[in-house]
């Protein structure tokens, strides 16, 4: 099959170029689709601009060394010529070389070098923590790569590239993609370069589900305030008196994935409310988000107590309620919108706080005579 390809594509490289194989007045040999031959460094007449590299890679893009088991959130790629789930990994070993992890072909990195493929079990993978960086396969050809390509080594013009038959690498000086197909390394001039998205971006953290089958919550009783009813005659009287006590709704919400702890969006979720039998959602809001979200509204409880206080006694009033505090799981979509049209999502898992006090009314608790007056006269 490969021997068919590479036919017909220097057929047809013959024909659009002419008999000579040359392209313009540069003198350089010709210039095929693929090939299994290596590629010499071109004449330098031909040299790209060298990309201006950032001092810090990206925060949540990491290279991570191989442990013997596969890192969370390791970029993969599927291989639809040999059906199956391949990892990005890189190497220095041969100078720097980026290729495919296959869990099932064991704790090695595969990578083409010297017309053949090459394996090493001392490498790193590919992550994308908590999957929030946006990736993308972007096409590209002899030997280009677009802008905020990633690069296997730091400060060397070998970048992660892929096309049909799996994952390989671009060389910026040979002006090619190298790929290990049916274990020989094959080189081609149009391929796909790894990309992440770069610059600011609008996070909303939306579509908020809450798991009520897996709320926690904590009852407590507390006394809001306290007052006191007098009588120091010696008829029975009866008294009336008002309480009034402000309390605070609580809400915070925080997501599971602690590698988000800095990220600054806006939240649209439902907040959650007490109905005296149940917690239920109300009206979606939406709240800054910084690192997590909070917001609260002060609730004023007033209540009238009547009741006839005996002679020469002291009655305590107090106004008593719950205090419920629930947390709910919930899932939810982060989404990054670069302003270009494509947006970007990324699942994340969290948990819901809400504190309230419910259940609030007012009685006497206790009465007790008076002890600094005299007693009444029979």
């Amino acid at each position: 099959m490969l021997r068919c390809e590479l036919f017909l594509a220097v057929t047809l490289l013959f024909l659009g170029r002419g008999s000579s194989g040359a392209d313009g007045p540069a003198k350089i040999p010709s210039v095929g689709v693929m090939g299994r031959r290596p590629l010499q460094p071109p004449a330098t007449s031909w040299s790209f601009p060298r990309r201006k590299r950032d001092v810090e890679p990206p925060s949540y893009l990491k290279w991570v060394a191989f442990e013997g088991t596969l890192p969370a959130d390791a970029v993969s790629n599927w291989n639809d010529y040999a059906k199956r789930m391949e990892y990005v990994c890189s190497t220095r070993v041969l100078g720097c070389n980026t290729g495919a992890y296959v869990p099932d072909r064991g704790p090695f990195c595969f990578f083409p070098f010297a017309e053949k493929e090459h394996g090493t079990s001392t490498f790193k993978v590919l992550v994308n923590v908590g999957d929030f960086e946006a990736l993308d396969w972007v096409d590209a050809s002899f030997g280009s790569v677009p802008e905020n390509a990633v690069e296997g080594c730091p400060s060397v013009d070998v970048f992660v590239g892929r096309n049909r038959y799996g994952l390989g690498k671009v060389n910026k000086e040979q002006r090619a993609a190298f790929i290990v197909v049916d274990d020989e390394e094959v080189w081609y001039k149009w391929y796909q370069v790894l990309v992440v998205k770069k610059g600011p971006s609008d996070i909303t953290i939306s579509d908020v589900r809450y798991n009520f089958s897996g709320a926690v919550q904590h009852r407590e009783d507390v006394t809001l305030t306290k007052t006191t009813m007098k009588n120091e005659g010696c008829q029975g009287v009866r008294k009336a008196v008002t309480l009034e006590e402000a309390t605070e709704m609580e809400h915070e919400w925080e997501i599971d994935q602690r590698v988000f702890a800095t990220v600054h969006g806006v939240l649209q979720a439902a907040v959650l409310a007490f109905n005296e039998t149940g917690w239920e959602v109300t009206n979606v809001n939406n709240i800054p988000w910084v690192g997590g979200a909070s917001t609260s509204e002060y609730v004023v409880h007033t209540r009238v107590v009547e009741e006839e206080v005996q002679p020469r006694m002291v009655c305590t009033v107090a106004l008593e309620g719950s205090r419920l505090d629930v947390r709910v799981p919930f899932t939810a979509q982060l989404t990054r919108n670069f302003g270009d049209g494509q947006v970007h999502h990324v699942a994340v898992t969290g948990w819901a706080r809400s504190q309230a006090v419910v259940g609030v009314g007012a009685s006497v608790k206790q009465c007790w005579p008076m002890t600094d007056v005299s007693p009444c006269r029979a």
